[in-house]
């Protein structure tokens, strides 16, 4: 018994020398190196992998109250490394670096560093777990929520270098990460409740190409909106609480519109 728990203790203080030199090397630190941390797992087995993790969110949660964000960031890339394939640890990770992080700097640049440092953790995390419907609709939410002028002051910035550096519409990864939830059966949300916000992204990429000046494009989104909304009342006539009638019908007036402007333009 004395000999396994002189085991246990040699393998945690060797996980926590792996932390310290990854953390260490981190600071300050620029450019393409080797990660050391692709070796971790294997020396952390059965319950002392468990006993890391534990040792690291702990750690984590120091770091994100100290705003230590750069050790967090190497703290939360070896967590994911130890639990690939819990959807959680993805979700959670990305989510407090592109909303709790970035809410703590000013300057639109850094917020948007943390933001887009937040969506791609969470597409590594899809690419680990390919069957996760719940990962998949956190990033399609997250591309439509983290871009909305209403919500977000530098929304139209974060969008643009989006593009930018990406080349990705905001809007079209929505689409895209909320229908392929919608393939692979999401156990923590409603269908229906996704199926509606696919509904909405539509809307709200018209609204983003008409005041772009792209009409033909807020054309196409505000018809492929109507599809959308008549597929789902077809699909979900119990549901008495969405007026899909009084959003149909707005959109309706606003393929007219925009009829008549692009009939003007010709």
């Amino acid at each position: 018994m004395r000999q396994k728990r002189i085991i246990f203790l040699l393998v945690l203080i060797c996980a926590i020398f792996f932390v310290n030199i990854y953390i260490n090397s981190f600071r300050g630190t620029t450019g393409t190196r080797y990660d050391p941390t692709e070796s971790v797992p294997l020396l952390l087995l059965g319950g002392f992998r468990g006993i890391a993790v534990d040792f690291l969110w702990a750690r984590a949660i120091a770091r994100h109250e100290e705003k230590k964000y750069y050790e967090l960031l190497a703290i939360n890339n070896l967590i994911s490394k130890l639990q690939p394939n819990f959807p959680a640890v993805w979700i959670f990770q990305s989510w407090n670096m592109a909303y709790n992080i970035a809410h703590e700097w000013d300057a639109p640049q850094n917020k948007w560093k943390w933001i887009h440092t937040g969506l791609n953790f969470a597409k590594k995390g899809a690419v680990k777990n390919p069957n996760s419907g719940d990962l998949f609709f956190e990033l399609g939410y997250m591309y439509l929520h983290l871009f909305d002028q209403r919500f977000f002051k530098y929304a139209a910035y974060y969008r643009a270098q989006l593009k930018q550096e990406d080349k990705e519409d905001n809007y079209e990864a929505s689409l895209y990460w909320l229908r392929k939830s919608l393939l692979n059966a999401p156990k923590f949300h409603n269908v229906s409740a996704i199926e509606r916000t696919v509904c909405h992204v539509l809307r709200y990429a018209s609204m983003a190409a008409e005041r772009e000046g792209n009409f033909d494009k807020a054309l196409e989104y505000t018809e492929f909106a109507i599809n959308e909304w008549n597929n789902y009342r077809t699909k979900h006539p119990e549901d008495n609480i969405t007026n899909v009638s009084e959003f149909v019908s707005t959109l309706e007036r606003k393929r007219e519109f925009l009829e008549s402007l692009l009939k003007i333009d010709k």
